[in-house]
């Protein structure tokens, strides 16, 4: 029995961490990879967007010293919102958890999008 509470203990402490992380600032760039595309498959028709002026440390990938966020598959209005941020130069607040990634290249995953 000592045996399997300090498993639980161990596997417990293992996922915890994760972070959450609103980071705030402007998007500087979108990329789209279309679907048919023969370089990258793991990333087709995923878009993801970069986030400069951002003040965190979350465990994501950095693409010139700016965080790069995925939005989810089929997900057209966290898209509409990225679009609309980016082209009236918007202030955004990103949620995120640093345990999502998507394929092994380490970019975080949207949770949450608020244009400010």
């Amino acid at each position: 029995m000592k045996f399997l509470l300090m498993g639980f203990f161990i596997c417990l402490a293992a996922t915890a961490n994760a972070k959450r992380y609103d980071i705030q600032g402007k998007i500087s760039q979108v990329r789209y990879h279309e679907a048919a595309s023969t370089l990258a498959p793991e990333w087709h028709k995923l878009v993801w967007f970069t986030i400069k002026d951002a003040n965190h440390n979350p465990d994501c990938r950095t693409n010139d010293g700016e965080y790069s966020i995925v939005i989810p598959t089929n997900n057209e209005s966290a898209l509409s919102m990225v679009l609309a941020a980016k082209m009236s130069d918007s202030d955004i607040l990103v949620t995120i958890d640093d345990s999502r990634k998507i394929t092994s290249s380490n970019y975080c995953v949207l949770e949450y999008f608020t244009i400010r």
